[in-house]
């Protein structure tokens, strides 16, 4: 008896030269991603600063 799901958490490739987006959920990630990289330099923030921010976001929403 297998340890192993029966479904992978993280499904592989359908080839091992695939490149890019699989499907629209990967695609809007791609574009979130790629976004995030064309939106200019980044800031300097310490862990406990960012930390601090997103808790503040969190606590903000509840």
């Amino acid at each position: 008896m297998s340890t192993l799901p029966e479904t992978p958490k993280f499904l592989m490739p359908r080839d091992a030269d695939a490149l890019g987006p699989q499907n629209e959920a990967e695609a809007r990630l791609y574009e979130l991603v790629m976004e995030g990289i064309r939106s200019g330099p980044s800031s300097q923030i310490s862990i406990e600063e960012l930390a601090g921010e997103l808790r503040a976001r969190i606590n903000a929403k509840r």
